[in-house]
This record gives C-alpha cells, sequence and structure tokens, in this order.
C-alpha cells in the first residue's frame, strides 16, 4: 500500500462524521447501524486509534455509508486518501482474484461487497482453501459479478440514495432480495427458454411463480390458448434475449451447492434475501473477531518476546556476578560482607570523596584496560536497558487486556531475579548500582518482586520448633 496507510491522524474525527449521520443510517439499515454503534464501543479500547485492524473496520463502515448515504467524508479531509485505500483492501489477503475485488468494492452493491468480505475473511483466517473446488467456482462467479462480460450489467451502484435500491423502471429493486454471494442461477430454477415453442406459459410453475423481471410476460394472461400463448412467446423471444442481463443481476450472486464454503455462502445469501435492504453485518462482527484473535496472538508473542529478554538479562547478571572477567567484583563484594548497609552501601559510596572511592578508582580502571570485563558491564547495561522496555510495554499489554495481575504473576519470577541481581552489580555512573539506572516504573515493578519473593520465602520457612526439649 502506499504511504497513506501510514498516517497517523486522529481516526476519532472520522468517526465523529460518521456518528453525524447515524440518524438517517439507521433508518435505511438499521443492521450495518448496530453494527457500527459496535465499532464505536471498539473505539474507546486503549490503542484502537493506532490498530491498522481497526482503522480498516472504519474504513469499511466509511465506505459502507457512502454507497447508502453518498458522500460523507469532505475529499479534502486528512484521512479521506487512507480511509478510500483500507476500504479497498482485506489485511492479510493475498488470493490475487478476491483482493481484486475488493478494489471495485466501491462501485458494488451491498450484497455483492458483503460476500466479497465474507469471503476474504475465511481465506485469511485459512478456513478455506482458494484452489478447492468449490472455492474456486465460486471466486469465479464473484468475478463474473464485479467484472462481468460486455454487454451484461454488472452489480454497481449508479447512484447514492438514501431511499430503498429501485430498478430502472422506479420501482422496487427486486435484485436486493435475491442477491447471494455466489453465482449462476438459483437451485431448481429454470432461465426463461426459448426452445421449448409447444410449452404453454400456464404449464410452467416456475413462470407462473418466480419473480416476473421482463416486463413481456406480463402481457401473456394464462386464460390465452396454446396458438395464442406459442405465437406470444415467439414474439416476445427477442425481448427476452435483451432483458437477460436484468435477470442475470438477479440470478447471479448465488453460488453451488456441494461445498463447505458453498453452504455457509448461501447461508448469507439467505440473510440477504430476508433483510433486502439491511444485509446483515456478519462482515463486520467477523472483522472485530478476527483483530481481536490477531490483537491477542501478537499480544502472546510480545509477552513471549519479553520473556527471552529477561532470561538474557538474568544470564548477563549472573554471568559477571559469577564469573567475572575482574578481580574487582571481589573487592566489592568483600567490602559489602562487611559493611552495615551491604552491598547498596558499598556501591552508593563508590565515587570520588566517598567511603569506597578507592574501589571506585580500581574499578574505572578496569573499565579502561579490561576489555573483557568492559564488555561484561555493557553486555548487563544493554541487556537491562532491552527487558526495561519491553517490560514496561508488557504492564501496558496486562493493563488493555483487563488482566495485569496475570501479567505481573508471569513475570514475578524474572523481576524478582533481576532486581535482586543488578542491585549488586556497579552501573555506568559512579556511586550508583545496575538497579538504579533502570526506569523508575520497572525498578519500581522488580523492587515489588524482590519483597514478594522473599515474603514467600519467609512464610515457606520453618519457624522455630516448639516441641519440648527431651
Amino acid at each position: 500500500m502506499s504511504e497513506t496507510m501510514q498516517k497517523t491522524s486522529d481516526i476519532e474525527d472520522v468517526l465523529k462524521v460518521l456518528d453525524r449521520v447515524q440518524s438517517e443510517y439507521k433508518k435505511q439499515a438499521p443492521g450495518q447501524a448496530a453494527a457500527y454503534e459496535r465499532l464505536r464501543q471498539d473505539s474507546h479500547e486503549p490503542g484502537a486509534e493506532s490498530d491498522p485492524q481497526f482503522r480498516t473496520r472504519v474504513a469499511y463502515a466509511m465506505q459502507d455509508v457512502e454507497r447508502l448515504l453518498g458522500p460523507t467524508l469532505q475529499s479534502d479531509h486528512p484521512l479521506h486518501s487512507e480511509m478510500s485505500e483500507r476500504a479497498a483492501h482485506y489485511p492479510g489477503l493475498t488470493e490475487p482474484a478476491v483482493a481484486a475485488m475488493m478494489q471495485e468494492t466501491h462501485r458494488l452493491k451491498q450484497p455483492v461487497v458483503n460476500a466479497i468480505r465474507s469471503l476474504a475473511g475465511e481465506l485469511v483466517e485459512g478456513r478455506q482453501d482458494p484452489d478447492h473446488p468449490d472455492i474456486a467456482h465460486t471466486i469465479d462467479k464473484l468475478k463474473a459479478t464485479v467484472f462481468p462480460e460486455p454487454g451484461a450489467k454488472s452489480e454497481t451502484e449508479h447512484t447514492h440514495s438514501a431511499e430503498v435500491p429501485r430498478d430502472s423502471k422506479g420501482g422496487p429493486d427486486s435484485t436486493s432480495r435475491s442477491a447471494s454471494p455466489g453465482g449462476g442461477n438459483p437451485p431448481n430454477q429454470e432461465s426463461p427458454a426459448a426452445g421449448k415453442p409447444e410449452q404453454s406459459h400456464s404449464s410452467d410453475p416456475h413462470q407462473d411463480t418466480g419473480p416476473k423481471t421482463a416486463g413481456g410476460e406480463k402481457n401473456a394472461p394464462e386464460n390465452r390458448s396454446t396458438a395464442e400463448t406459442n405465437t406470444a412467446q415467439g414474439k416476445e423471444e427477442p425481448k427476452r434475449k435483451d432483458e437477460k442481463p436484468e435477470a442475470t443481476e438477479r440470478e447471479e450472486v448465488r453460488v453451488i451447492r456441494g461445498g463447505g464454503f458453498a453452504r455457509l455462502a448461501e447461508a448469507i445469501g439467505s440473510r440477504i434475501e430476508s433483510q433486502p435492504v439491511n444485509p446483515g453485518p456478519s462482515w463486520m462482527e467477523k472483522a472485530a473477531d478476527f483483530s481481536a484473535r490477531l490483537h491477542n496472538a501478537r499480544d502472546e508473542k510480545s509477552l513471549e518476546a519479553t520473556e527471552r529478554l529477561g532470561k538474557d538479562a538474568v544470564e548477563a547478571l549472573r554471568e559477571i556476578k559469577e564469573r567475572p572477567a575482574s578481580s574487582i567484583m571481589a573487592s566489592i563484594s568483600d567490602a559489602a560482607r562487611s559493611d552495615p548497609n551491604g552491598m547498596a552501601g558499598v556501591l552508593s559510596e563508590m565515587k570520588a570523596g566517598g567511603k569506597y572511592a578507592d574501589l571506585h578508582s580500581q574499578f574505572v580502571t578496569e573499565k579502561q584496560n579490561n576489555q573483557a570485563f568492559a564488555a561484561q558491564l555493557e553486555n548487563v547495561s544493554s541487556k537491562l536497558e532491552a527487558y526495561g522496555k519491553g517490560r514496561e510495554a508488557a504492564e501496558a499489554t496486562g493493563q488493555r487486556m483487563g488482566m495485569p495481575g496475570s501479567v505481573t504473576q508471569r513475570f514475578n519470577q524474572i523481576d524478582a531475579e533481576i532486581g535482586k541481581s543488578a542491585a549488586e552489580v556497579p552501573g555506568k555512573k559512579e556511586g550508583a548500582s545496575a538497579l538504579e539506572e533502570m526506569s523508575e516504573k520497572v525498578r519500581e515493578m522488580v523492587q515489588k518482586a524482590v519483597t514478594a519473593v522473599t515474603d514467600f520465602m519467609k512464610r515457606m520457612s520453618p519457624g522455630p520448633s516448639n516441641s519440648p526439649s527431651p
């Protein structure tokens, strides 16, 4: 996609534009308006405005509103280009034929758009294989609808209107009742046949009871004789050929029976038939579910990455404490054993003019002359910095998921190990430990973990025996 997809403008402004037309939108498409309300609720989730999945759902909603009510988002709006581009894509879709149809949704009727988005969602989620004969047939039928042969009438929106869709004669558009997300004739229904002149009009139950879109059929009353009927059919044959594209518009959005997706698409088509003006918002619900699954998967990967960073930091601290490249670390440990404040007292006074200024001088000399020791210190510093950033992100993830306690518990052991070890390693700044150089927020988290683990160990340790002495 182009660079317009990287805009960071406030998506809330687009939602406010949609809010202003919702009263009219509810009158014309209450089902889709209800789905928009769910989208509006999701907009209050932390980080929603920067989530590509959410911004794409907003773009779909804007396109659907404009399909029914006409231009809504001004062309000079900062997000107009982004919304137009996102509405023509489905996140993660790689099937070229369906991707090409997504590019045309701005000009198609809502039932066809719903069918394309539903198919795209099935493919992206891996529940359907585009090479399966049934799915390939469904794709071909949709392509025939979106990209009709020359002379055929396509499923496009020629005008934007807030009224019920109309046909070329001004009457209600019957295609909205029979549109379904596939292609071909409806099952068990024959197309008007010109090769059966001996068959009267009244003897064909499909012609008696089926929907009538051709004006010529109204001119053949049932009480005519067979000869009159045959003569009328012969005269009307050219007209029926001319009217075939209009019949195709009603019939072509249909899928074949027999496959898993065919049955799914036919069920979607049935829902469209029962609500011709307000097609069900299943695509938006699926998009919301898919977005939530992507969020969860992405959050889990982020938490796992932070755990790895924590383990790397623990290993770096363990190495410099247990296998130091300089004897200065042993000297610092010896001083800590005799200082009343322990290691914290020694490190705080390892500075010019401090109680342990001599240790500080030796430490600086070792960093300058001992490359292996300098590399160990740099490794500790970089690993702690990386973990600190990841740990803050993990905390934010826990808040967004509504389970901060679970995330804290997940990192409790790593935090405790880092908090205890980093407090015993000199930092880059004189008079400070490696722990003190971490951010205040991370420092608080690891110190709480150290306290929690210490208290737990005390509770688990057996107290003095109360049994009487022998």
